[in-house]
């Protein structure tokens, strides 16, 4: 798959949104690309969590307490945040089809924002994005809960 491709999908991601061409780029030849098998599990729920994912081709489902709660296919992607900071996942992530998936571990990451004090401004301007939408998305589900919206 063209490394455009992969580029244009890592802008997506809210972290990563602020970045040049040319620094995503740098953070892509970081990454690994693994395929796997229909049934293959890529991360279980509760367990630590040091990668982030993209799926460049195929559909994954996404599983909490044994039940599917979503589906994952190109573009899609999860462990944005546990990349950064160590934490369980909280959802077991499961191919059902064949995958292409991207890689990217804490240590090369971090190995990348440190050499570079323009790619950690970048990420954290990310972050920041990603906690205002949470935050927003949480005010509107607060009031249409309470019946305040509208």
């Amino acid at each position: 798959m063209a490394k455009d491709l992969f580029i244009a999908r890592l802008k997506a991601v809210p972290i990563f949104a602020s970045m040049s061409k040319k620094e995503l780029d740098v953070v892509l030849r970081q990454a690994d690309h693994l395929r796997y098998a229909p049934r293959h599990t890529v991360v279980r729920e509760g367990e630590p969590g040091e990668e982030f994912w993209m799926v460049v081709d195929g559909e994954l489902a996404v599983q909490r307490g044994g039940q599917e709660v979503a589906r994952l296919g190109p573009g899609d992607y999860f462990g944005e945040l546990a990349v950064i900071d160590s934490t369980t996942r909280d959802a077991t992530i499961v191919s059902t089809s064949p995958v292409e998936l991207l890689n990217i571990d804490r240590r090369r990451f971090w190995a990348l924002l440190e050499g570079s004090p323009t790619l950690m401004r970048k990420v954290i301007i990310g972050l920041a994005h990603r906690l205002h939408e949470m935050d927003a998305a949480d005010t509107a589900a607060r009031l249409v809960k309470s019946g305040e919206a509208g």
